[in-house]
């Protein structure tokens, strides 16, 4: 699975999972995403380990295609189609948009499997587009004036100019199955390719990295070309694979490389990441790959939701620094993942009580305002991870120090 950060987005989806409270937990993403983007909104959603969830696109940047896409679609396929999406040329999306229209055509306007949509995009070979003809009478006329009618080889120009174009436009069009978009007159004269098959796009193992940089070769604050030669890292990485990851770019050493972040455990850490590497003068490695060390850790003791809740619940900016800081305080933090709305909170704290007739007491109380009364009065956050709260009482606000620490290029 491609993990390019930097992809155009093509979608953005809505993900949501039935709730019998009738509050229906959603998460919105952008499309293509990268694996930990993936499964970020699909705990958000609340549909982890569960495979029953909807996802909604709410806009295509090809306007055209929505209608085509299955409710029931598979979010690692709909990635995988926005990846291949991403990657293809104007010329390439025009053949695409021939080719959906096609099968429209030959459907009623139906859904399209996702895996047929994908294979669509590798089956360029056969198609062609003629951007002259928006009608059967400019068909017609383009095919006459490039001689793709045998029959009119031999024509003279007096007979030329009262030959019916749109009747020959018709007749080619019906007899190819093209169709005209708004970018002209699409064929495609071969077989939708069967090169992916339904359910690759779907991986069940979980990326070896918690944190992913891309490097090139180049200084700090320059920006890399996508001609130059690069490399993933995954980190954690000790000295001696940083250093492969040096020399296969053709630097000297890391100071004479540019990183970028490509994909975080905790997601919302990218962007912080790609920031302050950015922004160093080449003193920052250090304190990223602590930083995935910590992510690690914390990966093994399954408190990375508890971690993610406290991030957001963090008010206002905070650097990266205070983001390691953060992981050092998750054993002050839990997480009740089971509370994703005040109502959720309410009857996550009544059910620790024996109430007879629970279900009746549920059904006609206001869960809802009295979950917001049991948050305010404890303390707790609300998250889209769940109900974030402290142990010890401190804040998430609270708990954060900046220590004088100095996380530098060294190797570790």
């Amino acid at each position: 699975m491609s993990v390019n950060a930097r992809e155009e987005k093509i979608f953005s989806v809505e993900l949501s999972r039935w709730n019998p409270s009738g509050i229906n937990p959603s998460a919105e993403i952008a499309l293509p995403a990268t694996p930990y983007e993936l499964a970020d909104a699909l705990e958000r959603a609340g549909t982890a380990g569960d495979t029953v969830y909807s996802a909604e696109v709410l806009s295509c940047q090809l306007d055209y295609l929505p209608q085509f896409i299955q409710p029931d679609i598979n979010l690692h396929e709909l990635n995988h189609l926005a990846q291949r999406l991403s990657s293809l040329s104007a010329w390439e999306l025009d053949c695409f948009e021939g080719m959906v229209m096609m099968d429209a055509v030959q459907t009623q306007y139906a859904p399209i499997p996702v895996d047929r949509l994908i294979n669509m995009t590798h089956s360029m070979a056969h198609c062609q587009v003629a951007y002259e003809a928006h009608d059967d009478a400019s068909l017609g006329k383009f095919y006459a004036d490039n001689d793709f009618v045998p029959a009119l080889e031999n024509v003279s120009d007096e007979v030329y100019a009262y030959l019916d174009f749109g009747k020959i436009g018709r007749e080619m069009r019906e007899g190819e199955g093209g169709v005209f978009t708004p970018h002209g007159y699409v064929v495609q004269n071969g077989e939708i390719a069967a090169d992916y098959h339904s359910g690759d796009a779907v991986s069940l193992e979980k990326p070896d990295y918690t944190v992913l940089l891309r490097v090139t070769k180049g200084y700090f604050n320059g920006l890399a070309q996508d001609s130059e030669p690069s490399v993933y890292l995954k980190l954690p990485a000790g000295d001696a694979t940083l250093l492969q990851a040096v020399d296969a770019v053709g630097a000297a050493s890391p100071e004479e490389c540019a990183f970028s972040a490509e994909d975080c455990m905790a997601p919302s850490l990218t962007e912080k990441i790609n920031d302050a590497l950015y922004a160093s003068e080449g003193d920052c490695y250090g304190l990223v790959n602590e930083l995935a060390e910590q992510l690690r850790r914390m990966a093994d003791k399954r408190s990375i939701p508890t971690y993610k809740a406290m991030l957001e619940a963090v008010p206002g900016e905070f650097s990266l620094e205070d983001a390691l800081e953060l992981s050092q305080q998750i054993k002050n933090f839990s997480v009740i993942r089971e509370a994703t709305t005040p109502a959720d909170y309410a009857k996550f704290m009544l059910t620790k009580y024996c109430i007879e007739c629970e279900s009746e007491l549920f059904s006609c109380a206001n869960l809802h305002r009295y979950g917001e009364k049991l948050m305010e009065e404890k303390g707790v956050t609300l998250t889209e991870y769940g109900v974030l709260w402290s142990l010890t009482g401190q804040t998430v606000e609270q708990c954060l120090n900046h220590p004088n620490q100095s996380f530098g290029m060294e190797m570790k």
